[in-house]
């Protein structure tokens, strides 16, 4: 079963290089509307902003209404309609996928992200669309393009924060409250035999959750989250690295350094010296 990552944390798929816009458009549908495409060109995505219909997608039929998103895959055969009483008003997007070399990709169907979802903060979602068929419209395609990719990752983020169902979907949820006060409280002193009891399982059911939700341990969180501090502290405040270590929960400044040098490639003392953050980011 494919299990949703918490969006910060998930190693989520996202397009390896950058979307290409074919053609864009806001549509309001006459009543007696119908749509019919096999062996769809290129993906196609749908936002209504208004109206009811249904779409099928093979032999499955999905209704669809205000605020839902489509997201269609080439090759694919699909027919819609919508209640003539309450036309569909849509933007549309026809794109390709590229790779980093601009060359038009494929995704494999088991990475791809859902068909539809319903979108939250739809005017934000709305606004950046119709910026992006604006600008292309004006002949300004880069702009387009560069609006619509940010409109694509607000969809993979949104898919990435939701819940599968069930008790899977509660412990979900539970472990995701425990690495947000994780990030908040990073210094605090935490057993996994407690953070286990939140969740109602054993300390070994936990772990093997959070290493399936996460991506990593618990205990690996916890000191990426540490080192993630330290470097913000380093920067930002005057705090010895003794102090550093002691505000983050650790009893020995030198295996804090130890630890901050591991992840982080350099010494606390030479990070803050550099006053930037290392690009490749905290080590796993």
């Amino acid at each position: 079963m494919s299990i949703i990552m918490y969006y910060s944390d998930m190693k989520m798929w996202a397009p390896a290089g950058q979307l290409r816009i074919n053609t864009c458009d806001t549509f309001t549908f006459e009543p007696d509307w119908s749509w019919k495409v096999r062996d769809l060109p290129d993906f196609d995505l749908w936002y209504m902003t208004e109206g009811n219909g249904w779409i099928r997608d093979g032999k499955t039929q999905t209704p669809i209404s205000t605020g839902d998103c489509l997201l269609m895959r080439p090759g694919r055969s699909y027919e819609a309609v919508h209640d003539p009483e309450q036309p569909l008003t849509l933007y549309a997007f026809h794109f390709d996928l590229l790779d980093s070399n601009r060359i038009r990709t494929r995704v494999p169907e088991e990475e791809m992200p859902p068909f539809i979802r319903k979108m939250e903060a739809g005017g934000f979602f709305r606004g950046l669309l119709k910026r992006s068929v604006s600008a292309y419209k004006d002949g300004r395609h880069k702009w387009a393009a560069s609006w619509f990719q940010t409109a694509f990752m607000e969809v993979i983020r949104q898919d990435a924060t939701t819940w599968p169902p069930g008790p899977l979907g509660d412990q979900a949820r539970k472990i995701e409250k425990i690495c947000e006060r994780i990030r908040r409280h990073p210094g605090r002193v935490v057993s996994i035999e407690d953070l286990a009891s939140e969740i109602h399982a054993s300390p070994g059911h936990f772990c093997r959750t959070f290493r399936r939700l996460q991506g990593m341990s618990p205990r690996a969180f916890i000191t990426r989250t540490r080192m993630e501090a330290a470097q913000s502290l380093l920067l930002t405040s005057s705090h010895s690295v003794t102090r550093i270590a002691e505000l983050l929960g650790y009893e020995s400044p030198f295996y804090f350094s130890r630890q901050f040098k591991a992840k982080v490639g350099v010494s606390p003392s030479a990070f803050r010296e550099s006053g930037s953050t290392d690009p490749a980011g905290t080590r796993d």
